[in-house]
């Protein structure tokens, strides 16, 4: 395949990338968590182990246990991007090989943290506030939210006839309409 979709575009490739929709990264937590939501500092005193337990944000006293991505997976640069910025996570996070994974790890434990794509989501964790912010598609739309990102169609160059075509398609109106069924449109 000579076109495929990212959620983080490589700064040491010379990649061509089109914009095709927009998607939320959801902290998310088990649904008998009782906390209620999380800022930013929060998340990146919990990624980085400083703080460990639930406690501390108002939450039961147990320790929090942090869900992280595998290292090179788009959506766990994207977060670290956007809540450590240069800070590593914690040593003793576990590690979910993929947006399911997660979304199953953190189900099995009331005292677990996790993140994933907006798409992942259902009634098995419960996504928490960011900053306040509920963590919903029109949130990301109009740029509330704060860990969003844009998925891109990414190629080694810019693509001519049907996959022009396609990606021409997907930006349009109709194909929006298509990608607004699991994730936010390019523009409202």
């Amino acid at each position: 395949i000579p076109y495929f979709v990212s959620n983080h575009l490589p700064s040491d490739f010379d990649l061509w990338a089109a914009p095709i929709g927009q998607d939320g990264i959801a902290v998310i937590v088990h649904p008998q968590n009782p906390i209620g939501g999380l800022s930013t500092v929060d998340l990146r005193s919990i990624y980085q182990g400083r703080e460990t337990g639930w406690s501390v944000f108002g939450g039961r006293d147990m320790p929090i246990q942090v869900f992280s991505r595998e290292a090179g997976s788009g959506t766990r640069q994207e977060f670290e991007n956007q809540v450590l910025g240069d800070r590593r996570i914690t040593l003793s996070a576990r590690v979910a090989p993929s947006g399911s994974a997660m979304i199953t790890s953190v189900s099995r434990s009331e005292n677990a943290v996790g993140y994933a794509s907006f798409s992942y989501l259902n009634d098995r964790v419960r996504p928490l506030p960011v900053n306040g912010i509920e963590p919903t598609l029109a949130n990301v739309l109009n740029n509330t939210y704060p860990l969003r990102t844009f998925l891109y169609f990414v190629g080694m160059s810019e693509p001519q006839d049907d996959y022009r075509a396609f990606i021409g398609w997907v930006q349009s109106p109709e194909g929006q309409a298509v990608v607004s069924r699991r994730y936010a449109p390019l523009f409202p």
